[in-house]
């Protein structure tokens, strides 16, 4: 406690000492600072840093106008996607128990607003009959038949599994 105390009265008595070691840490930090700048600059003018920055913000502007182009196609692209056959749903039976075989099927082919058309076609050891009928949010006007009823549901599931952004 006591050398302290003796230090500190020199420290006192000769006030040059620490201003001298204050101003040395100070050129120091200036000396760093001034070569962070050099290395920022790369030894290139303030003025070039500058056209740099201004390069920057232009290119950023750019892009900006791309990506306001790109979600409008995006939305674009939604729309007609919206409107176009997808998730194809079949369904194979018999349908005719006495001469028929696995021939019969229904087709549902809906967009994701359940707009479109469920064809049916059924077989039988002498004939063939296919039916269209159209359907709109997933419904009919004409009577349909369980097995077309099924294809609309089917369609109707994938379309809600679909994965949104």
């Amino acid at each position: 406690m006591i050398a302290f105390t003796h230090f500190l009265s020199y420290l006192v008595a000769n006030a040059a000492i620490p201003l001298a070691i204050g101003f040395v840490i100070l050129l120091v930090y200036v000396f760093y600072l001034d070569h962070k700048i050099v290395v920022l600059t790369r030894g290139k003018s303030g003025m070039s840093l500058e056209d740099v920055i201004k390069d920057c913000i232009a290119s950023t502007t750019e892009i900006e106008k791309r990506n306001e182009f790109i979600s409008k196609h995006a939305l674009i692209l939604e729309d007609k996607v919206s409107h176009s056959i997808r998730n194809a749903q079949t369904l194979r039976f018999k349908a005719y128990e006495v001469n028929g075989s696995n021939q019969s099927f229904s087709v549902a082919l809906l967009n994701e607003k359940g707009n479109g058309v469920v064809l049916s076609s059924l077989h039988s050891h002498d004939r063939m009959s296919t039916f269209a009928k159209p359907v709109e949010n997933y419904e009919s006007t004409y009577e349909l038949t369980e097995e077309e009823l099924h294809v609309i549901e089917e369609s109707k599931a994938a379309h809600k599994t679909d994965i949104r952004l």
